[in-house]
């Protein structure tokens, strides 16, 4: 007999719809059956769903030999492929280990990260050299023959997705006027044309996506975007997060662009291009912080008008 299945969160299934469209329900419908064949294979027992992600589905588990995993398992296959080759070409301890991967079925299945608190849940901000360490060890050279998209094609994909909560929320262009919103998407794009490097980025390094690993770990880094270009794209979303005031972003900008030897006139130009975006975001918060709010604001008024 089957081993049951933990109930889908209520929330992931809203997000995975909302994403995918409601075609994404037949998937749903077939999630028991892969779950338990996956079960069977690679030899684990699935635990509890765990209520995050707006692409796949996850799960602690725990193998037979004791270890605790965490499945992932998605209808977007890409997606989950390019997650796989990346987390396998990183040989750190900021990044979980690949245990299995099939990606007819979308499933990957890596270590489970102790204790794994998100840096989004903490409220103390991590030291510059913590954050230098982490980055440091995700932009390592890639070595063999491996197609990962540009930079640009993650930034369109991005501001394509966030310029869709003016949809939703159309109060939203009061505090962040869509001209400026767009403002700061072509200094993204020129940003992304004109990087001269080619490191392979995280790609989605928010506070999120970063786990606390521990005192041998550190923070580490799950649910990558592979993409290559400027490793000052990697560092925004660390630079911009609880700054209440443009100070602040501008005290991080400098510490970290010295510690990381990043050039810190293209962190900045990153920094503005995404300051709108993530002001939208907050914005849609309740209770969202207004002073953080309007320094972003304030810091995409720099964008230039063309």
């Amino acid at each position: 007999m089957d081993p049951p299945v933990p109930g889908i969160d209520v929330g992931v299934r809203q997000r995975l719809i909302a994403r995918f469209g409601s075609e994404v329900d037949v998937w749903f419908d077939e999630l028991p059956g892969v779950l338990a064949t996956l079960s069977r294979r690679w030899r684990f027992e699935l635990g509890s769903a765990i209520p995050r992600g707006s692409v796949s589905a996850v799960f602690h588990c725990r193998r037979t030999n004791g270890q605790n995993a965490v499945l992932k398992i998605s209808p977007d296959r890409a997606r989950l492929a390019g997650e796989a080759a990346v987390l396998g070409l990183c040989n750190t301890v900021h990044s979980p280990a690949v245990i299995a991967y099939d990606e007819p079925l979308g499933a990957l299945l890596i270590e489970a990260i102790e204790p794994g608190t998100p840096l989004a849940e903490s409220t103390t901000y991590p030291a510059v050299g913590t954050t230098a360490e982490l980055l440091h060890s995700l932009h390592a050279p890639v070595v063999g023959d491996h197609s990962f998209p540009p930079v640009d094609q993650r930034v369109r994909y991005l501001f394509e997705s966030s310029s869709k909560l003016y949809e939703r929320q159309p109060e939203l262009a009061t505090s962040i006027p869509p001209e400026l919103y767009e403002r700061t998407y072509r200094l993204a794009i020129r940003l992304a044309r004109a990087d001269p490097s080619n490191v392979l980025l995280h790609g989605d390094l928010t506070p999120s996506n970063i786990l606390e690993g521990g005192s041998e770990r550190g923070l580490v880094a799950i649910d990558p975007a592979p993409c290559l270009g400027d490793a000052g794209f990697d560092a925004v979303d660390l630079v911009l997060w609880q700054a209440d005031d443009r100070a602040t972003i501008e005290a991080r900008t400098n510490s970290l662009a010295r510690a990381v030897s990043l050039d810190e006139e293209r962190l900045v130009g990153w920094c503005v291009a995404f300051a709108a975006m993530t002001a939208l975001e907050l914005a849609t918060q309740r209770g969202g912080p207004p002073a953080r709010v309007a320094a972003l604001r304030e810091l995409a008024a720099q964008a230039p008008a063309s």
